[in-house]
């Protein structure tokens, strides 16, 4: 059966090439310095607790329950489903134990890259202040393209020995739960994008923004893997960022 807003993600996550990009090819070929992509992973560490804030703020706008219900489901399971050591911050937290012996205590000592607030300032816009159509497309497509970077990111974890495959978290899981969160999001998209006109434009607005912004990410840690900035202020970032 004809699918076409599945078509249109998937010709533009084609298009990206995104495993050519450095982040992911430095990994693959091995000239990722461990220490350099630790301390990308305690930044990356910021989005991943900052995530669901916007995706509960969209819920709020979807207009039907029976769609908003989807993404509240996103939003519980990002919290692990009321389970603490289920919460992605958690999970994430154990990885960067596991990678380098890295402490909640060291995470809250880093600043925050101007990067990572950039990206988690432009998810708050989109689903904020944006039309909840341009919200969901931003969020369906993170979530469309984190899925294939958590498996080239767990591959290359354990193929460049920072951890033994027993030991993955995390981007074990991601790589399977994000496919079915992106289909959440396409889910409540499809009908306002089969009636094509203005509804159609927003939506490819949205999953050209979500590609873009979520690759710019990680082209900006890339190029900001050596920076070392102790957090001069409290350690909170001025976000939430305990798991």
């Amino acid at each position: 059966m004809s699918d076409p807003l599945r078509d249109r993600v998937e010709q533009l996550v084609a298009a990206q090439n995104a495993s050519a990009t450095p982040y992911f090819h430095a990994l693959e070929d091995g000239s990722f310095a461990r220490d350099d992509f630790v301390e990308t992973q305690i930044q990356f560490y910021f989005a991943v607790v900052f995530f669901s804030r916007p995706m509960a703020a969209l819920a709020a706008k979807v207009p039907h329950a029976e769609q908003r219900v989807e993404i509240l489901r996103n939003v519980w399971e990002e919290h692990g489903e009321g389970q603490r050591s289920f919460m992605h911050g958690t999970t994430f937290l154990e990885l960067l134990r596991r990678l380098g012996g890295i402490t909640p205590q060291d995470v809250e000592a880093r600043a925050l890259w101007p990067e990572v607030r950039a990206f988690n300032t432009v998810l708050v816009g989109a689903c904020v202040l944006d039309e909840y159509l341009v919200g969901a497309s931003v969020l369906g497509m993170i979530e469309r393209l984190f899925a294939d970077i958590s498996t080239w990111i767990g591959r290359g974890i354990v193929a460049r020995g920072f951890l033994p495959k027993s030991q993955l978290i995390h981007y074990d899981l991601h790589e399977k739960l994000d496919h079915r969160h992106s289909d959440d999001f396409f889910a409540l998209l499809r009908p306002a994008y089969a009636r094509g006109g203005q509804d159609a434009y927003v939506i490819e607005q949205g999953l050209e923004l979500g590609a873009y912004v979520f690759l710019r990410l990680y082209d900006d840690l890339w190029r900001a893997r050596t920076r070392r900035v102790p957090c001069a202020g409290h350690g909170n970032h001025g976000l939430h960022t305990r798991a």
